[in-house]
């Protein structure tokens, strides 16, 4: 079974197979970096080069500056198939695709900024603003603060961070987000996790930065989207655009099973067993049942929901509350059973699938650390579907 080639598509219309295919043609240089970018927290220049070339940080860029305004459905399939060579450089493009649709909800002056010079910009993004201070100043602001776990830091061209907003008498009168040159920040090397290591999600620091005001925005009039923007991916709302950090994490998991299957196909015996091959156990044949059919319920999932998204982009509509929290319920639910697919798998290898040499482990460290990331918590996700089920209003999260 080959990592890339036999997976169903989530979007399998034209456009997405040929940027498919432009991901796939990128996979051995990514492949060939990704033990490096673990071991140095960072992608490698070659790997950022071929992301670059395969036109993966132009997925979110409006088309009016050349870019793709790929639909949620295209994302997953795309940082789905890099994910299969680089979890890393899956998860960096999906934070420049998500960064880009949220940036593209600011006024043109700053999408100009952004892309007058080209549509190939990879971004990260923080949405936090603890600790993040600012001052009045003529055209804008001036902010001081630091961002920590900002993914593809080290190679984005420009950031989107929360920041206070400030009323006329110079005072917090709420959250906002703003558009920041990476060039104007100093980047802290502080990412040094067990997984996910590559993405470089090191912490950003801004000390006295002008942010003029075209390039801030309230990140209350974020939240619901904007179902008038010119395209529809720039009319889904964040809550749903969660769905998009599953992509990297369906690669891994399809990942996990092909190289499972190197080992089952080769002939491996099954150890203090009268089995000469692990193929001939059924508890192995049971194992694998179970983990690729986990795999393809996480993808029906998502496929569901990613079809339910665009659609309502595509007609400019609304989506309901229990749709919007069935969403997140489809995102929580996907991730865990990824994890406990990948458990299964890790048992049929065996101990010697976590020697250090072998790219599984690698895999597995990233799977567990990416999928505690707080926008796939499958307990509130829970929460948020059972209350929407329930008709309970009370709100537990703003991104739904």
């Amino acid at each position: 079974m080959p990592l890339s080639g036999n997976h169903p598509r989530i979007r399998p219309d034209g456009r997405t197979r040929a940027l498919v295919d432009a991901a796939r043609a990128a996979s051995p240089v990514l492949a060939r970096h990704a033990a490096d970018a673990d071991a140095e927290s960072r992608l490698a220049p070659e790997a950022v080069r071929a992301l670059r070339e395969a036109g993966m940080f132009r997925l979110g860029t409006p088309r009016r500056f050349g870019g793709e305004a790929a639909p949620v459905g295209t994302s997953l399939d795309l940082s789905s198939e890099i994910a299969l060579a680089c979890p890393a450089s899956g998860w960096v493009v999906m934070v420049t695709y998500v960064a880009q649709q949220i940036a593209a909800s600011f006024g043109d002056q700053a999408l100009k900024d952004l892309w007058a010079e080209g549509p190939d910009v990879p971004m990260s993004g923080v949405f936090g603003s603890a600790g993040v201070s600012a001052v009045p100043a003529e055209g804008g602001i001036r902010v001081t603060g630091r961002w920590g776990w900002a993914s593809g830091c080290r190679h984005a061209e420009w950031a989107i961070v929360g920041v206070p907003l400030l009323g006329d008498d110079g005072t917090v009168s709420g959250r906002g987000l703003a558009l920041v040159p990476t060039a104007d920040l100093v980047v802290e090397d502080t990412w040094d996790m067990v997984g996910m290591r590559g993405t470089g999600s090191d912490t950003l620091v801004a000390d006295d930065v002008f942010v003029p005001a075209h390039r801030l925005k309230d990140f209350a009039d974020v939240l619901d989207g904007d179902r008038h923007a010119e395209e529809p991916l720039h009319r889904v709302a964040p809550g749903s655009m969660t769905m998009a950090s599953m992509g990297p994490l369906l690669g891994i998991g399809r990942a996990v099973l092909a190289l499972t299957m190197e080992s089952v196909e080769g002939g491996k015996p099954m150890a203090m067993s009268l089995y000469p091959r692990l193929a001939d156990a059924p508890s192995v044949q049971a194992q694998l049942a179970d983990a690729a059919t986990l795999i393809d319920s996480a993808h029906l999932h998502l496929a569901r929901s990613a079809a339910l998204v665009d659609e309502a982009a595509d007609a400019g509509t609304a989506l309901d509350p229990v749709d919007r929290a069935r969403v997140r319920m489809d995102v929580g639910h996907a991730s865990v059973c990824l994890r406990d697919a990948v458990q299964l798998l890790l048992s049929v290898n065996g101990a010697g699938g976590f020697s250090r040499a072998k790219a599984i482990q690698r895999y597995w460290r990233d799977l567990e650390t990416a999928a505690r990331h707080p926008t796939l918590n499958p307990g509130l996700a829970r929460e948020m579907y059972g209350r929407a089920l329930a008709g309970d209003p009370r709100p537990v999260s703003p991104m739904v």
